[in-house]
């Protein structure tokens, strides 16, 4: 038999291989964000609990050696290197502003005082005090105990206490002035002093070289290790959140709690035994800095590991006893029996006495004895020694899976392929097997229900033994599988049937069953427990599940506040030897704690120093990826084709990381929020326009995020799809319709000219030499006619013939596009006008102002100008008696004026009834929307004014 001391709590170690800068652990603090930040001698480590950040000084820091870490009430983080004091602005490192006076120093202790004033304590220059852009400077000179400085506490009256290597100095900061100092005279254990808090029942702890120190209402006491201490040498000092104090030491760890020491040291799960610092972070999570082996994170004592690495023989942890006189007897699969008393565990074997090994069941037996159920038959422990070979003859099968007494006294045997042995006063009374009812050979568990009735966990349902019948719960009953694990009675005589597909309640005659899709974390059921409260407690595939019934579903608070949530989940997070739970390997020992068998190991858990954690996990968005390459997480501003997003978030828990539940949305994409234990979301294809990410967490006690994690970004449409690119479009369309507008138009112009060149030509050169010949025909005639009557009519022929010929010229002349400029009009008019007025002793006179001869003018008003003109010039060569005729034509700004005026005795008081001279005129002037006016006053002068040129 074996004794060791031995027992294991569940450390979790962070070195260099997990991405720590160095193992030398100066410092560890948590900021506001719920970063833990670690201080290194080679570099500060930002740590989320999945990724380590690593900073140096290309980091902007001011050395590689970082001494201390510490955030002021302006969220501000503060550190401190072997060359002076740094601050953190969230991207980069920079000097303090106003520490320069710090340059070169190290800054060992760092703190802020109610009144905003910041102590910065140094490695061998003394304390500064800074306040109100001043400072002031204390070393041995002006009365500190010492010029090397190791921590400080406020204490009551605008005072602080600061820890030297020489002893305690207490300041006033206020008066800013050293009231006194206390070193080994004044009654310190020892001068050398490090580590300094103040308690909550308002006693102050000194941590010192031999020792603790502790001030109480002006009286000392002292803690060493006569008292219980690991080691005396104390490095620091922190209290729990209740009225225990965790104590560094150069040796190890110790907890003081109701006045006893726990010790723990590499032997227990330390990385390493000289421990320089120690923090709680808001989780309670105890972090501890070793010289050496990294950082180690404890979640608290309620789990105590018994492995291998503990001395066990096997970690294959299959069953637990509890013996008379308090003892623990926990079973393993092929390293037989380890015996718990206190801290010794001790180890049984073979050698001792037991049957195999290969344990497989514990049982105790109402009168003390402890039945040991192995691979090869049944052993008994009397008085905590066991009884060679073995106790129970004629088993149908020698792997005995579990034992029971029943109310009679009777013991059942289980095994693992014979059915069900069952014995009176040592003797065979009955075996129960496929033959007589039973429906499977293969049995797991047997329990004795509150009606006393034995319930069997066989692989092929749960079969019910009453007296001599047996009746069975399978499938066809409503049973989740078949293959049954384990069996369990709760308080309120509900019987709990585990599976490999799930869980199964009987109750009244009636089955429910609880699986995944109820939100059980994990189908396959090792065990069953109750405790005091009510909740179940179910061992699975992947950690212990607390499971309260109350609770139908999780309650959901729509405010996010806290959720009411059904299945806690507790894994190797939080502290179990494994996420494997072993079958039936569970026991409430007599205090009402639990032992927990798993393929890692065995745990004792103390669930009752379980405490909720009442603060939701602080959440950040901390990546963006486009296409998976990291991107600015500030830039905002996308291309449309980088619109394959995704976000890497995290709610920070270092109790529980994977149990944190995220709901997130994408507003402008997600119409509610989603749900997911993941930390990272992904957004394919993604259209244009304004988005905003947010994403909140809540811990496994339901407790959410108290401010949501959001960032803002913008897809920028593609050019096509800018207001731009559409005002370019339409400008283009426009353009192009226009274009084709105009070519059709030039063309139809072009075709219309040509029209007109062809049908004045056709006009000038056939009809007008046709009308030339007729009228030359009847010259002819009328020379040779001796008819008289007929001579006048030859003549009347000719005479209009020539009429048509000049009619028809001013035609051509008007179709003809050749004539469509401004200076073709003005030469035919002059032209007109010569011949006509020269003839009749009237002098033409003309004045054009404002035209452009070679712009070209619409055929119609140029027809129609045209006319007017002739038809007034025509008038008043016949009826004027002008000697004068003023011919004038203006354009300006597109609107044009022709006036023609002559000195002639005007228009007769009655005009002509059928006359159509100024009649024509003003229809041709309408045609063309223009005005005509005359002024009958010595002579007429007639007015056409129009525009749209």
């Amino acid at each position: 038999m074996n004794q060791l001391d031995a027992q294991g709590l569940p450390f979790k170690n962070y070195s260099i291989q997990s991405g720590l800068s160095q193992s030398v652990v100066n410092h560890i603090n948590q900021d506001s964000d719920g970063y833990i930040w670690i201080a290194t001698e080679y570099g500060l480590n930002r740590f989320n609990k999945f990724r380590f950040d690593n900073y140096f000084v290309e980091h902007g820091l001011s050395h590689n050696n970082v001494l201390v870490v510490f955030e002021n009430r302006f969220g501000e983080l503060l550190i401190g290197t072997e060359n002076g004091l740094d601050v953190w602005n969230g991207t980069r490192f920079m000097r303090y502003p106003g520490s320069e006076i710090l340059r070169g120093v190290p800054v060992v202790a760092l703190h802020e005082d109610p009144q905003g004033g910041l102590w910065v304590g140094t490695l061998g220059s003394g304390l500064y005090y800074f306040r109100d852009d001043s400072f002031q400077y204390f070393n041995k000179e002006n009365g500190l105990a010492d010029d090397i400085v190791r921590s400080l506490v406020d204490l009551p009256d605008e005072r602080v206490a600061v820890a030297t290597r020489g002893g305690i100095t207490v300041i006033s900061y206020s008066e800013r002035r050293v009231l006194q100092s206390y070193g080994q005279e004044e009654g310190l254990s020892e001068s050398r002093t490090r580590g300094i808090m103040q308690h909550t029942d308002g006693s102050i702890w000194i941590g010192t070289r031999d020792g603790i120190t502790i001030f109480d209402n002006g009286e000392l006491s002292y803690l060493n290790t006569n008292d219980g201490l690991v080691h005396p040498r104390v490095t620091t000092l922190i209290q729990d959140e209740g009225q225990g104090v965790w104590i560094a030491t150069e040796g190890g760890i110790s907890h003081y709690h109701n006045g006893q020491f726990f010790n723990y040291t590499d032997v227990n799960g330390l990385a390493n035994n000289i421990v320089t610092t120690v923090f709680r972070d808001f989780e309670n999570n105890l972090w501890f800095g070793t010289y050496g082996g990294g950082a180690d994170m404890l979640s608290g004592e309620k789990f105590l590991l018994y492995s291998v690495q503990q001395g066990l023989m096997s970690n294959m942890i299959t069953s637990f006893a509890e013996a008379p006189d308090g003892t623990i007897w926990i079973g393993t699969y092929g390293g037989g029996l380890a015996r718990v008393s206190g801290s010794q565990v001790s180890l049984h074997s073979s050698q001792q006495g037991l049957i195999d090994t290969r344990v497989y069941t514990l049982t105790t037996a109402r009168d003390g004895t402890i039945w040991v159920g192995t691979r090869n038959g049944v052993s008994r422990i009397v008085n905590n020694r066991i009884q060679t070979g073995s106790v129970l003859t004629g088993l149908p099968d020698p792997k005995v899976r579990s034992i029971l007494e029943d109310r009679r006294g009777d013991i059942w045997v289980a095994t693992y392929g014979g059915g069900i042995a069952r014995y009176r006063n040592g003797e065979l009374l009955r075996v129960y097997d496929t033959s007589n009812g039973l429906p499977d050979n293969i049995v797991m568990r047997l329990i004795e229900a509150s009606d006393g009735t034995i319930w069997a966990a066989t692989y092929g349902g749960v079969a019910i033994i009453d007296n001599q019948s047996v009746r069975t719960l399978t499938i066809d009953n409503g049973l989740v599988q078949n293959s049954v694990i384990t069996l369990f009675e709760d308080s309120i005589g509900q019987i709990w049937i585990g599976t490999f597909a799930g869980i199964s309640v009987h109750f009244a005659g009636t089955l429910r069953n609880v699986t995944t899709a109820d939100g059980l974390p994990n189908n396959v059921a090792y065990f069953f427990g109750e405790d005091e409260r009510g909740y179940i407690w179910i061992g699975t595939n992947n950690g212990l599940v607390r499971y309260d019934i109350r609770l139908g579903a999780d309650e959901i608070d729509p405010d996010r506040i806290r959720d009411r949530v059904r299945f806690k989940a507790y894994t190797t997070e939080t502290g179990l030897a494994s996420n494997e739970m072993n079958a039936n390997a569970f026991m409430m020992d007599s205090r009402g704690d639990f032992w927990l068998g798993t393929v890692g190991g065995a745990n004792y858990f103390r669930w009752r120093l379980e405490s909720e954690i009442a603060v939701g996990p602080p959440v950040h968005i901390e990546q963006i990826r486009l296409f998976e390459e990291p991107r600015d997480i500030d830039s905002g501003v996308f291309s449309h084709d980088e619109n394959f997003i995704a976000f890497d978030f995290v709610g920070i828990s270092f109790v529980s990381p994977g149990s944190v539940l995220y709901e997130y949305r994408l507003r402008g994409v997600d119409q509610s929020w989603q749900r997911t234990t993941q930390r990272t979301v992904r957004y394919t294809t993604l259209p244009h326009g304004d988005y905003r990410f947010e994403v909140i967490a809540r811990n496994r006690d339901g407790f959410w995020s108290q401010q949501r994690a959001s960032v803002t970004f913008k897809i920028n449409p593609p050019f096509w799809r800018t207001w731009w690119f559409y005002t370019i479009l339409t400008m283009a369309l426009v353009l192009v319709m226009g274009f084709v507008y105009n070519y059709f138009k030039i063309s139809r112009l072009v075709d219309l000219e040509r029209i007109r060149i062809r049908i004045a030509s056709d006009l000038h050169d056939d009809v007008g030499a046709s009308l030339t010949e007729i009228a030359l025909q009847a010259d002819f005639l009328q020379a040779t006619q001796k008819d008289p009557a007929v001579g006048d009519s030859l003549k009347q022929m000719g005479e209009m013939s020539r009429k048509i010929v000049t009619t028809m010229d001013d035609i051509v002349w008007s179709i003809d596009a050749r004539n469509d400029t401004w200076g073709d009009l003005l030469d035919r008019m002059q032209d007109y006008a010569v011949n006509v007025l020269l003839h009749r002793n009237i002098e033409p006179h003309f004045e054009f102002k404002g035209i452009e001869t070679d712009k070209v003018v619409k055929l119609e008003h140029r027809q129609n100008l045209y006319l007017i003109f002739k038809e007034a010039v025509n008038n008043a060569a016949k009826h004027s008696q002008a000697t004068l005729m003023n011919i004038s034509l203006t354009i300006d700004s597109g609107s044009y004026t022709l006036r023609i005026q002559d000195n002639g005795v005007g228009l007769p008081e009655k005009t002509r009834s059928g006359g159509h001279g100024l009649k024509n005129m003003k229809l041709r002037a309408e045609r063309i929307h223009a005005v005509l006016e005359y002024i009958n006053d010595h002579g007429l002068t007639i007015t056409v004014s129009g525009k749209g040129l």
